[in-house]
């Protein structure tokens, strides 16, 4: 028997030169480098970028979007490669029928990239059909930085104020704080209401400022919920919208991430508690106890939502954490919670995600809401929602908004 071995490798070369084994050996090969580790299947994609002249000569220029090789959205995620006099390349595979929004910018959104008229530039979309390698030429026309066009004239619906720079002894730069007013507090001096604070405050109530120019439309949502089409299902609250700076990530996340830093959600929240709640309470005829209090973020302001609340329960009586971006340092928000007792949280948590915005942060978000389960089983506060086929966008959240402001606002206190 030991004989026969040399024999079988003989055979075993001969079989490997036949025609239809190198066939499959080549089919093995490229289906390899169409299938990422993932299993996803991928295609190359190219993207030629042309960018201004005003560019300056030492810019580096990212691309940022939703996916994890752009960043998801952290306005740092991948550098394009220069290849000419203001011009530049990405090239990366991508994951075939997923349709992926980006944005350029020169390394974060204080340099983002605008129109030619410097108004908001809508989300670029680049979805890759079947597994043929995709190219694209691309004119990004502006940069944040180096326009200074005439702010169009907000379109809000109802009464509002909008504060200017509001500073803070806890963080820099100063921000912009818009307040929404609702509809009987002009005329009935005697009403006090519920407060909601939000985060990217900029993208709740108008198109002109918000991200992409796609806003939540809070301002709309309220309304028809409070004395529209389906009067009576919110109740009247005012709503605090915290516009977001160029320090948004460290800002919106309470610790920091190996791959993306951040970790300075801990003097956010306090410029909030600490400052902005008491000037608001002050100015305006809020009802200041916690049962009234409460504050709502998506993607990372989601996850500092969750934060706030929980760290902060003598304020917070109410958490709306939508699409939250509970994957950030590997989910260390998980342990976190259930290390500051949210079992004995007094409030309501309302905890959601879409089914299109990856696997890894709806697996993280699951993880959390099955953690709460398991270790605090007293707890009835928590309501968690899967939505089908809504994205990691302004346009989903603002299509479900009414049911966590019926579950933290509404008469019945459901969704």
């Amino acid at each position: 028997m030991v004989g026969n071995k040399p024999d079988r490798i003989f055979e075993l070369r001969k079989y490997m030169q036949r025609p239809y084994f190198c066939r499959f050996i080549a089919v093995l090969t490229l289906l390899c480098l169409l299938v990422p580790a993932s299993g996803v299947l991928a295609a190359n994609c190219v993207l030629t970028v042309s960018v201004p002249a005003t560019t300056p000569d030492d810019s580096q220029i990212w691309i940022t979007g939703s996916h994890d090789l752009l960043g998801n959205w952290n306005g740092k995620g991948a550098q394009l490669k220069e290849i000419g006099p203001n011009l530049f390349e990405f090239a990366a595979n991508l994951p075939v029928g997923v349709e992926i929004e980006y944005k350029f910018t020169r390394g974060s959104f204080a340099t983002v990239e605008k129109t030619a008229q410097g108004h908001e530039k809508t989300n670029r979309k680049l979805r890759i059909s079947g597994n043929a390698n995709h190219g694209e030429r691309i004119n990004v026309e502006a940069w944040a930085d180096q326009i200074t066009a005439t702010p169009a004239a907000p379109q809000i619906n109802g009464w509002y104020s909008l504060f200017r720079n509001v500073t803070s002894e806890n963080l820099e730069p100063a921000r912009d704080v818009i307040v929404w007013l609702p509809p009987s507090y002009p005329r009935n001096r005697t009403l006090r209401y519920p407060v909601i604070y939000m985060h990217d405050g900029q993208n709740l109530f108008d198109a002109n400022t918000a991200f992409g120019g796609n806003e939540w439309g809070v301002d709309e949502v309220m309304l028809d919920y409070i004395a529209g089409t389906h009067c009576g299902q919110i109740n009247e609250a005012i709503v605090v919208g915290i516009y977001n700076t160029s320090e948004r990530m460290s800002e919106y996340t309470p610790f920091p991430d190996p791959k993306h830093s951040g970790g300075n959600g801990d003097n956010y929240v306090r410029f909030i508690v600490e400052e902005l709640k008491p000037m608001i309470d002050k100015q305006f005829r809020t009802r200041p106890d916690r049962q009234n209090t409460f504050i709502c973020g998506s993607s990372l302001g989601g996850l500092i939502s969750l934060y706030a609340g929980i760290a902060h329960p003598q304020t917070f009586g109410g958490i709306i954490a939508m699409s939250p971006s509970i994957w950030w340092a590997n989910g260390a928000i998980i342990d976190w919670l259930l290390e500051h007792d949210i079992a004995g949280y007094k409030g309501k948590i309302w905890l959601d995600m879409g089914t299109r915005e990856g696997e890894e942060a709806i697996e993280f978000t699951r993880k959390l809401a099955g953690e709460i389960g398991k270790n605090a089983p007293g707890f009835k506060g928590l309501r968690y929602r899967e939505f089908s086929g809504a994205t990691h966008s302004e346009k989903s959240w603002r299509q479900r908004l009414h049911l966590p402001l019926r579950f933290l606002l509404g008469p019945t206190g459901r969704p």
